[in-house]
């Protein structure tokens, strides 16, 4: 059973539910739970010190979120992704992304962007850890947090789930990532974060395209067909046109 579960102590109902959600996403998130590996629901709810009530209603949000998948008939497991899947996403939050940051440029609070650089702030942490599971968590909270400045909250939680589901791939095949090579996603998410802060709509948007073709590039193993080196190519000529 994954060390990171340990027992809840929530004072209302209707948050045993929301704790455990956390709790169990958390573990699949940081590689506690493995792709491919079942989620018992007698023993996750004996190590939260729950009933089986909430952390069935939990596991049932995950499964609707596609962080888990039935096999079989026999209870539920931690989805593993198809190369095409991951595509599929990334594809779908490049295209929204720069909406999203656009939008921060103008509307972000001085909170909002206190938020954001502390999240770079975790990124750079994880790096030096060598920590690729929390190196990848402070990328979602950086993209989650860019779609909350931009208020805009049905394309916020599509990029976020897209994002927790797109690290659940890499995790799954993590000899192919190197947690250092992140350190240049850290560094494209900083110079984002200070066109935003600068108030300039036309910079962030060109910087969230560079920030994408550059993670094709260096997961060109996951971007290898011909199809997807087209789509690279195309962004590679919007991004070098201002």
């Amino acid at each position: 059973m994954p060390k990171v579960l340990t027992a809840l102590r929530i004072e209302r109902s209707p948050g045993y539910r929301e704790a455990a959600y956390d709790a169990i996403k958390e573990a699949i998130l940081s590689r506690q739970f493995a792709p491919g590996e079942p989620l018992i629901e007698d023993q996750i709810a004996t190590v939260l010190s729950i009933s089986r009530t909430p952390v069935r209603e939990a596991l049932a949000i995950l499964q609707h979120e596609e962080l888990l998948a039935p096999r079989n008939g026999r209870g539920l497991y931690v989805r593993e992704l198809t190369r095409e899947e991951f595509v599929a996403m990334f594809v779908a939050n490049e295209t929204v992304e720069p909406y999203l940051a656009r939008q921060a440029a103008v509307l972000a609070t001085s909170e909002q962007l206190g938020q954001i650089k502390d999240a770079i702030d975790h990124g750079k942490q994880a790096i030096a850890e060598r920590d690729l599971a929390g190196a990848l968590r402070s990328g979602r909270d950086f993209h989650r947090l860019v779609g909350v400045s931009a208020r805009n909250r049905p394309l916020t939680q599509f990029v976020a789930r897209n994002e927790e589901r797109t690290d659940l791939y890499l995790l799954s095949a993590d000899r192919a990532v190197d947690v250092t090579g992140l350190d240049a996603s850290n560094r494209e998410h900083e110079a984002i974060y200070e066109a935003i802060a600068r108030r300039d709509p036309e910079a962030t948007t060109r910087l969230v395209i560079f920030h994408s073709v550059s993670i094709r590039t260096r997961l060109a193993a996951f971007f290898n067909s011909a199809e997807d080196e087209q789509s690279m190519a195309q962004h590679v000529a919007i991004g070098a046109h201002p």
